[in-house]
């Protein structure tokens, strides 16, 4: 069992891990790996559903999307709503070594870093919508910061407009734009599909 509690304490280095977009942008207390995990847990449960995609396949991907990084750290690869792929591509790699060595030492690891594959090659519909729902809850968060830090954030609502496509998920990222402080002191842009 040694296996498993070396497995559960690494995965525990992501409560520690911080953002990096969040610390780059000097916010206070920015949200951990997880806590970001977390949250992208409970949307992928909720609007499963309505999204027509298998919830469970769905939330497994929230909830080992990030575990890479609590082995190779958080690398941002997007800035201003412009990919570079070879960053992306990069990072990536990184996580998917991370995660096979993170994985492989238990049991039941290779169905995980299946799923993290699919995930990575966005190769299913949750796997397409996973990403969505990952830029939606940054966004959220962003929201969050600029409500209680007075911060103006717009570079992670620009990136969230990239991929935030499918109508449920833009309804609520449109309801995120408008609630924005920023939004009511000025007209924001940023086109709903």
């Amino acid at each position: 069992m040694s296996k498993y509690l070396d497995f559960f304490k690494t995965v525990g280095k992501s409560k520690k891990l911080p953002r990096t977009g969040w610390i780059r942008e000097k916010i206070k207390n920015p949200e951990s790996a997880a806590e970001h995990s977390f949250r992208v847990g409970v949307l992928s449960m909720i609007l499963a559903e309505k999204l027509e995609v298998e919830k469970d396949k769905l939330m497994k991907m929230a909830l080992i999307h990030d575990l890479g990084e609590a082995v190779t750290g958080d690398l941002v690869w997007i800035r201003w709503g412009v990919v570079d792929l070879k960053a992306r591509g990069k990072k990536e790699e990184q996580e998917i070594r991370g995660v096979i060595k993170l994985f492989s030492g238990i049991e039941e690891g290779k169905k995980y870093i299946k799923i993290f594959e699919e995930m990575i090659l966005r190769s299913t519909k949750e796997a397409r919508l996973f990403w969505q729902i990952d830029k939606l809850e940054m966004a959220l968060q962003a929201l969050e910061y600029e409500e209680e830090q007075g911060k103006n954030l717009d570079e992670f609502f620009a990136t969230a407009d990239l991929y935030v496509k499918h109508p449920v998920l833009r309804e609520i990222f449109d309801e995120i734009l408008s609630q924005r402080p920023a939004a009511k002191q000025r007209k924001i842009g940023y086109e709903s599909s």
